[in-house]
């Protein structure tokens, strides 16, 4: 019995199957849903003490232990599906825990956000629907 064989333009369009499932299935990791989370704390606030930083978006979670006047540090948080996709930020300013809630992120839009920590400890906070830059 004689195998059917497949010609070149077959492989060629197979490849090509693979590779846009490929990139439609990046698109959910790198795309639509991430947040982009940028904290900076104001070099105005040199010498006070900000520890304990927490970020939370839905089942995403982002912590560290500290971050010095002056430095920024960004962070891609991806919320599940099925998630409150609600972001909470918490940190401790010179020993004091405070608490920040940001916007609530519509499923399968990727946001930026901007969070500005002053030399009082106080939060301000800039975003945006992705694509976009806040410079």
């Amino acid at each position: 019995m004689r195998r059917a064989e497949t010609g070149p333009w077959c492989r060629r369009a197979l490849s090509a199957l693979v590779l846009v499932t490929i990139t439609i299935a990046g698109c959910r990791v790198l795309g639509n849903d991430v947040v982009k989370v940028r904290v900076i704390v104001e070099a105005a606030a040199q010498g006070r003490q900000v520890s304990d930083l927490d970020l939370v978006a839905g089942s995403a979670t982002y912590s560290w232990p500290g971050q010095k006047a002056g430095a920024t540090r960004d962070v891609n948080l991806l919320p599940g599906p099925e998630d409150d996709r609600q972001l909470f930020f918490s940190y401790k300013f010179d020993g004091e825990k405070r608490y920040w809630d940001g916007p609530k992120i519509p499923m399968g839009t990727g946001y930026r956000l901007q969070i500005t920590i002053d030399a009082s400890g106080r939060v301000s906070s800039r975003h945006c629907i992705l694509p976009c830059t806040l410079s």
